[in-house]
């Protein structure tokens, strides 16, 4: 299987020798000594540091809960009391020759009881029901989850475009100086005139214009890669990313399975059908035992200062209204709902994988010709300045070749963005990014 190297993002462009050797200054985050952030360390950082997560986790953990709760229909309840009474006289009847002490003025109770379905055709399916939609919830938050690290996956790409685009912009603001000082010499020497020291300046200030502009986008860039990571310390993306097998975009049934939102689908319509199951069975009758035990200081009727019973009981409820079949439609609704939105995902998963396989190969051959591009640039601009050098080329022409080349240069920059940004995308529909746990 082919593979792909994300490295090419970070190796576009050698752009310490960018134009005509112009010296290129350390960014911000290289400045203050950052250490470097991996794309494996940023979006580990994000799955165990994303607040969005955090909160789906907690919903999750709620979900689970509901487990707990429906196996309790199907267990045992035990539950005791102990209760104490003043009464305000105490009440005895000669029974048989003996007193009958029937209500002390100190009374003291103590019961037990307890009750154990034994026969309970519907809690067992809405256990099934509620074991699904665990498992839909499930897969629900890992979908979430792909998501968010899609996104910080997506800002650590967009971070390292910005670092190279600025290291782009003062290679050019470099190259701008040195041209507004030739342009000073020649001037001084009388070779010139003052319309082009203008000029020069012009492009200086044009240059630190779009250094400024170019920084703050790459500030903002790493604001947001930090929240979406939790970062508490400053950072520098290192663009050095890891390859990987290409999935195989005809592949479909493989997308399907790894995909968490379409398992999260199949999940809702298990959980439907058992929960159509389980409002069907509520017509179906109960059985249950029962028991219950109590010890008193007083006399009862059979001279006894304790009792205790045990029993069956049958419920049946003959007719509700049509509350039960009501519930029962809805359920099933609910299931022709996830089937529904289960195909519509499994379409669109299809269309994705072909699409962003083809834009994936598209943006391929755009790195190819902004290559070309950055090459036919370079050559123009030597030619001009030989030009310029022996008298033969206007400084007008110089300035224009030296902004096509940091055209070019951005463009791969931008190319080199765009093939990592569609490899991306290729393997987020094929299920592949982000890598399980």
């Amino acid at each position: 299987m082919k593979r792909v190297s994300w490295s090419s993002v970070s190796s576009s462009v050698a752009l310490a020798t960018l134009i005509a050797g112009a010296s290129v200054p350390a960014s911000a985050q290289e400045e203050a000594n950052a250490p470097d952030l991996t794309f494996e360390q940023a979006i580990s950082m994000a799955r165990k540091n994303n607040v969005s997560l955090r909160v789906d986790r907690a919903k999750l953990s709620q979900a689970q809960a509901n487990v707990d709760q429906a196996w309790s229909a199907l267990f045992p309840t035990v539950a005791g009391q102990a209760k104490y009474t003043h009464n305000y006289k105490e009440v005895a009847l000669n029974f048989g020759g003996s007193p009958l002490l029937l209500q002390p003025s100190e009374q003291f109770d103590f019961a037990i009881s307890a009750t154990a379905p034994i026969i309970a055709p519907a809690a067992y399916s809405a256990l099934e029901a509620v074991k699904a939609s665990v498992k839909a919830a499930e897969a629900t938050f890992e979908g979430q989850e792909a998501s968010v690290l899609v996104s910080a996956a997506r800002a650590f790409l967009v971070a390292a475009g910005d670092d190279e685009l600025v290291t782009t912009r003062r290679s050019s603001l470099e190259v701008a100086r040195a041209t507004r000082r030739d342009a000073q010499v020649r001037l001084d020497a009388g070779s010139v005139t003052k319309v082009d020291v203008d000029r020069a300046e012009l492009a200086v200030v044009r240059a630190e214009q779009l250094d400024r502009e170019t920084v703050n986008s790459r500030e903002s860039a790493y604001r947001t890669l930090s929240t979406l990571i939790g970062a508490e310390h400053p950072f520098k993306v290192n663009a050095n990313f890891p390859s990987a097998p290409m999935p195989d975009p005809r592949d479909l049934d493989l997308a399907l399975r790894l995909r968490p939102e379409f398992q999260a689908l199949q999940s809702l319509v298990k959980a439907a059908d058992a929960e159509t199951r389980a409002h069907a069975w509520r017509w179906a009758p109960s059985i249950s035992a029962f028991g219950n035990a109590r010890k008193f200081n007083y006399d009862n009727f059979a001279r006894d200062r304790h009792a205790w019973a045990v029993g069956g009981q049958l419920d049946w409820l003959l007719f509700d209204g049509g509350t039960r079949d009501a519930d029962r439609h809805r359920a099933a609704a609910r299931g022709e709902e996830a089937l529904a939105q289960a195909e519509v995902l499994r379409l669109r998963i299809r269309d994705d994988l072909a699409n962003e396989s083809s834009f994936l190969d598209t943006k391929r051959k755009g790195v190819e010709s902004a290559e070309r591009s950055v090459t036919l640039a370079h050559e123009s601009l030597d030619l001009i300045r030989t030009q310029y050098e022996a008298g033969t080329g206007t400084q007008l022409d110089l300035l224009t070749a030296q902004d096509a080349v940091v055209v070019a240069h951005l463009q791969l920059v931008q190319a080199h963005f765009d093939v990592a940004a569609a490899d991306l995308a290729l393997r987020y529909s094929a299920g592949t990014f982000p890598p399980k746990k």
